[in-house]
């Protein structure tokens, strides 16, 4: 998938003619990657995304989370667990970088667990151990709880909008070779809160 802002470029850069093989080539495919890219919506509406602090990193908020209380947000990852209380529910999440259409990376890594909490009901079954999801909200300090035996200080993001994905089974990169001719597709990952490097993975649609 050609990135959108390429795709521009390629546009206004290539003087058309509709007699070159080679533009009506480039030219389906910037139209399908114009389709395509307008059908990767991002889950967390502009005017929510607007308010995060594009600098703001997870290991800020939490390692210093009384910094940032009331800070808007954006976190995703990989759920642990869905409890309901009362009035409000809470997933416990393995915290993963986001691409920049907001879905979860698949690599072995992570910057540690936080709390989604969310007013109203979620259903277990559904927000299910090993889904994936992505949410923006407001930082509401920490809470001190267990993993095993050993205590865990958890951040806590109270959501205003929340994104369960689909699970999908294809590797993001997983070093095999596929023919001399294939390459997984790139696009920028999405770390928390902007951009962090250029890197290969499949679109999870």
């Amino acid at each position: 998938m050609i990135r959108g802002d390429a795709m521009c470029i390629f546009l206004k850069q290539t003087p058309l003619n509709f007699n070159d093989p080679s533009q009506k080539l480039g030219m389906l495919l910037a139209f399908i990657s114009c389709v395509g890219w307008a059908a990767c919506a991002h889950p967390i509406s502009d005017e929510l995304r607007a308010r995060i602090d594009p600098h703001l990193t997870f290991q800020q908020v939490f390692e210093r989370a009384d910094d940032f209380l009331e800070k808007n947000v954006m976190l995703g990852g990989i759920i642990v667990q869905t409890k309901n209380f009362e009035n409000w529910a809470e997933i416990e999440v393995i915290q993963k970088d986001l691409d920049c259409f907001g879905y979860p990376s698949r690599e072995d890594k992570s910057g540690g667990r936080f709390i989604f909490i969310k007013e109203g009901f979620l259903e277990p079954e559904i927000w299910s151990r090993g889904r994936y999801v992505t949410g923006a909200g407001v930082a509401k300090g920490t809470r001190t709880g267990k993993i095993d035996n050993k205590d865990y200080r958890y951040p806590l993001i109270e959501v205003a909008e929340l994104k369960l994905w689909k699970n999908y089974n294809y590797p993001i990169n997983d070093g095999s070779y596929y023919g001399p001719f294939y390459r997984p597709y790139y696009f920028y990952r999405y770390g928390f809160g902007g951009f962090r490097h250029f890197g290969p993975g499949y679109y999870p649609y």
